[in-house]
């Protein structure tokens, strides 16, 4: 007996093939003819209308899984809450602005920095209108109902004019203000990033324990003691502005042969073996709180017209943690978020960033004016070895953030 007579199989007549190629143009043409969508919001008139904005995808590619998915659960809604009686207007959306639509055209072999502004910003227009033609193509087929002739695009100028008008209200209602903040920078492409743009590789730095030459040590420790901070960025030491300790912790003075040491008590024995202290005993201990207010030595010549405004002085902030290092925090606003809001929550000095676009130093920083911050790290390092305020340095393996379109690290 063959096996294939011992099984029971259902007859139908339904196709074993898909056979979407004939399929799917019949599909479609049936949708566009029977004008589902128009129909559905004739039948709804007068009722309640349900506002349903589509936030709109970039016109920079083909649709994708993510696009899909975008569009098939709106559909899902608009479908759902027409049942339910309201009138559902779903008016299609392609943003048109921005720095994808920008790769795509430098992908193609313009050249940003020589193209005039006007020709480049028109040759991005006309490749974001034939991606929007594209995707409508391409949204059609997914049997979604919604208004594909009067589709939203935000490069035109209605879109734009109504945007400013929105603005101006929100300015005239004294809800709009400009600041300064640290961001996550892809100075490969000039733009800032969402944390969405955002990958994460391992990647190898110099690592660096410094010491800040206390000048005012208010009575707790003694002129001359120094604190010890560990960071991975020594590009963003000239532009160091406070130091901060966590006002709970415990911390102890260390005389070693090296001088006195201001490190976190917990931490203590573990450091001595990694700075390679050999002379190491605990003079006194005290609560981060009372360190508050210290005054240091700054240890570059810039920005010293700060000091009047709170530079240069021991900061408490709850951002530093005990997990490891000395538990005192370099701090410098236009480089870290934590930094940012210690400096802003408690003092009057301004952010400080003395970068380009491309992450080259201005002049604001001298010594290092037009060099890419990344490139001056050995000479950071060096200077600091020569001044005596370097106390080691070492290679670390850490996880550092990248652009996902270009491929670049990026600075904060």
């Amino acid at each position: 007996m063959e096996l294939k007579e011992t099984l029971l199989m259902p007859k139908t007549n339904f196709e074993m093939r898909g056979n979407l190629p004939n399929k799917e143009p019949v599909l479609v043409k049936k949708w566009q003819d029977g004008n589902l969508y128009q129909n559905m919001l004739k039948n709804r008139e007068g009722c309640k209308p349900f506002a349903f904005h589509d936030g709109p995808p970039y016109a920079n590619g083909d649709m994708h899984c993510g696009h899909m998915l975008n569009r098939i659960l709106k559909d899902m809604i608009v479908r759902q809450k027409t049942m339910q009686g309201f009138y559902v207007p779903f008016v299609f959306g392609f943003d048109t602005h921005g720095l994808p639509i920008e790769n795509q055209v430098i992908k193609s072999g313009v050249n940003r920095k020589t193209t005039p502004t006007s020709e480049f910003r028109q040759k991005c227009r006309e490749y974001a209108l034939t991606q929007v033609k594209r995707q409508q193509d391409q949204i059609v087929r997914l049997g979604i109902m919604g208004d594909y002739e009067g589709a939203y695009k935000t490069l035109e100028k209605q879109f734009e004019s109504n945007q400013i008008e929105v603005f101006a209200t929100m300015a005239l209602k004294g809800l709009i203000y400009k600041g300064l903040k640290p961001v996550y920078w892809s100075w490969s492409s000039e733009s800032a990033l969402a944390e969405a743009e955002i990958e994460y590789k391992d990647v190898k730095s110099y690592a660096i324990y410094v010491a800040f030459n206390m000048i005012d040590g208010k009575g707790v420790v003694p002129n001359g003691s120094k604190a010890v901070i560990w960071t991975t960025t020594p590009y963003s030491l000239p532009s160091n502005l406070a130091i901060s300790v966590n006002p709970r912790f415990n911390y102890g003075l260390y005389h070693t042969e090296k001088g006195d040491f201001i490190l976190l008590e917990e931490n203590a024995n573990s450091l001595k073996e990694e700075l390679g202290f050999e002379t190491f005993e605990c003079v006194k201990t005290f609560k981060g709180k009372e360190l508050e207010g210290m005054r240091y030595e700054p240890l570059f010549p810039y920005f010293k017209n700060l000091k009047e405004k709170g530079a240069f002085f021991v900061l408490c902030g709850e951002h530093v943690t005990d997990s490891d290092g000395c538990g005192v925090v370099h701090t410098a606003s236009g480089f870290g978020e934590d930094d940012y809001k210690v400096l802003k929550n408690f003092t009057d000095i301004p952010v400080v960033c003395p970068t380009d676009e491309s992450c080259c130093f201005t002049d604001e920083v001298w010594d290092y004016k037009g060099m890419f911050v990344k490139d001056t790290d050995k000479l950071i390092i060096k200077r600091l070895k020569d001044e005596g305020k370097l106390i080691k340095r070492e290679n670390h393996l850490h996880s550092y953030p990248f652009c996902y379109r270009t491929g670049a690290p990026i600075i904060y």
